[in-house]
């Protein structure tokens, strides 16, 4: 395995101290405590650029805070509980997350639990060229193929005499987050029930002190809802065994640092999640007495103020050059900022009509109409595939990179044949399974098409009516409907929209699509007409529309719709490689 100059920087600092011990101690007499320090941190999602005022985070800042962690203690593990590549930003993205796969390996990542989005282009691709470029193993012990383990479960090390074993899981919900063509024969199977077994096995097999690396987490940052049983984490939190001595979390993006009594540790168990885009490191401070683990102290630190690492900063500078170059050309112009729905306090509401949902959905239901193209009708567009705002700025211009930052998947495009009730449906299911992270997902609607909706309904009984070029749609009428892949294999608990027949691609995906349309269409203007109507706002009769003001410009959650207002912290600033115009190579899903 190939070593950085920041491991050797380690090392060399950790021989100079036992060194030094060694004049001060018989050789004989080893010590009877040991220190060791496990650094970690979760949802990297190639952020290598540092955000905000003053700049925080950031590829080279992190490698920093870590080289400083590292003089205090030798003694140091660097962990992470997955996501590190996919829905990245442009400078990551344009060349398929390989300079955020190179910082890793600069920082000398140990292990890392996989994420969802390690599986965005696919078991074949992770399992290939990503474990090819990374000098770490990635750990899933709860991902099966034909009955078996699918990656590796555990990885183990030994420092300074104790046996460190670290076991991974992922998310059972990562079917429902990526393209069911990518992971075909895989089974993601109860993360807790794995994660005991393999801590099982590396106790028994002598392991000092056992990790989870969990991707998988809580939406609430309060430590007693973190540990909430009727949520996937909390079952996690409540149900490791005892063999597990602390928990690395992930996926959810949040921040917290809990710790629980569990019967059969002498200390309460730590669990933390570092929030995302490495804007903070995760800290265990594990004290062994013999061999036995007696105490571990945890922390949450903003990377902030550390003296960035030259060599990471080289790398991102080279990164960013390359990028620039690619996403720096001009492909249109918008007359007005056209953006995803918005909390109050400005943060993304996935749970609200927005102009840019309605305005991709525009866009792919134009792209695929013509006959020899889908013959679509109307298109459908899920709010998780946004990953960021287009943005007029001073001169309205738009270019790849903005577009790319849009649509970062580059998913396949799919017409489909869906009858009026599996259109129905699919609405219904906006409102999403209990225990989900996100209790309401609007869907973005193409113009012509609209609905009518009682968000106090039963289940099953919320969309009043729907229309389409102002005529009710039938239920045992059938109708073409476009659909990115991501949705076509029933994504984001749309099962209904994976039923569809006649599927036909054009071979563009959306984010060529997008790029297309723009450059035909500039200088553009996205419709602001509400096309989903709460049923105390529609005319008697209407499928929507009729005297509504339609949602201001910013896509602000004004339409109605349930009051879900959960907070997400994704940006999603990520991007696609165009290796000639209108050609990308990003593929993928959107969590």
């Amino acid at each position: 395995m190939r070593k950085s100059p920041l491991r050797a920087f380690g090392a060399a600092t950790g021989a100079a101290l036992l060194a030094m011990g060694a004049m001060a101690t018989p050789a004989s007499a080893a010590p009877a405590t040991t220190e060791i320090q496990i650094l970690g941190f979760n949802d990297f999602h190639g952020r290598l650029e540092a955000a905000g005022t003053p700049p925080v985070g950031g590829a080279a800042q992190l490698a920093g805070m870590i080289n400083s962690k590292r003089a205090e203690n030798p003694n140091t593990l660097v962990v992470s509980a997955g996501d590190n590549i996919g829905a990245s930003p442009f400078i990551s993205a344009v060349q398929q997350d390989k300079p955020t796969l190179e910082f890793l390996n600069m920082i000398d990542l140990d292990v890392s639990a996989v994420g969802n989005h390690e599986f965005d282009r696919g078991f074949d691709d992770l399992t290939g060229r990503v474990d090819d470029l990374a000098d770490f193993p990635y750990l899933g012990a709860n991902v099966y193929k034909g009955g078996s383990p699918a990656l590796d479960e555990s990885f183990v090390t030994t420092v300074d005499g104790v046996k460190v074993g670290f076991v991974g899981v992922v998310t059972e919900e990562t079917p429902s987050l990526v393209r069911a063509d990518g992971i075909v024969g895989l089974e993601f199977k109860d993360p807790t029930a794995e994660a005991n077994r393999v801590a099982a096995e590396l106790k028994a097999d002598g392991a000092d002190l056992v990790v989870l690396l969990a991707h998988e987490g809580s939406q609430s940052t309060d430590c007693t809802a973190v540990a909430n049983t009727s949520t996937d984490f909390g079952k996690i939190v409540t149900g490791a065994s005892a063999n597990i001595d602390a928990i690395f979390s992930g996926h959810t993006h949040a921040e917290y640092d809990c710790t629980y009594p569990v019967a059969g540790l002498g200390f309460e168990r730590p669990v933390l999640q570092t929030g995302s885009y490495g804007a903070a490191l995760g800290k265990l401070s594990v004290t062994l007495t013999d061999g036995e683990v007696t105490a571990i102290e945890a922390e949450n630190e903003a990377v902030s103020g550390f003296t960035p690492d030259p060599d990471v900063a080289a790398l991102v500078a080279k990164a960013k050059a390359e990028a620039d170059v690619v996403g720096s050309v001009k492909v249109g112009e918008i007359t007005a900022d056209i953006t995803r729905a918005k909390n109050a306090d400005g943060s993304e509401n996935r749970g609200a009509e927005s102009t840019l949902g309605n305005f991709i959905a525009d866009v792919q239901f134009e792209q695929t109409k013509a006959e020899g193209r889908g013959g679509a009708q109307l298109a459908l567009m899920n709010p998780g595939g946004l990953r960021d705002d287009l943005l007029k700025g001073d001169d309205g211009v738009v270019t790849y990179a903005d577009l790319a930052a849009v649509q970062p998947f580059a998913n396949d495009l799919v017409t489909v044949t869906l009858t009026g009730a599996q259109i129905k449906a699919a609405l219904e299911q906006q409102w999403q399974p209990a225990g989900s992270s996100r209790p309401y997902l609007h869907l973005g609607v193409s113009k012509g098409f609209s609905y009518v909706f009682d968000p106090d309904a039963a289940a099953g009984s919320r969309i009043v009516r729907m229309t389409l070029n102002g005529t009710a749609i039938d239920a045992a009428g059938t109708y073409r409907v476009t659909i990115n892949s991501f949705l076509a294999s029933g994504g984001d608990n749309f099962g209904a929209l994976g039923e569809g027949t006649n599927r036909t691609t054009t071979g563009d995906n959306d984010l060529t699509m997008l790029v297309a349309y723009v450059e035909a269409n500039s200088p553009i203007t996205a419709d602001t007409a509400k096309r989903a109507i709460h049923v105390d706002d529609a005319p008697p009769g209407g499928g929507g529309g009729g005297d509504d003001p339609g949602l201001p410009v910013t896509g602000a959650a004004t339409t109605g719709v349930v009051a879900v207002g959960l907070l997400l912290l994704l940006g999603g600033v990520v991007a696609a490689y165009f290796a000639r115009r209108r050609r990308v190579v990003l593929t993928t899903p959107e969590d």
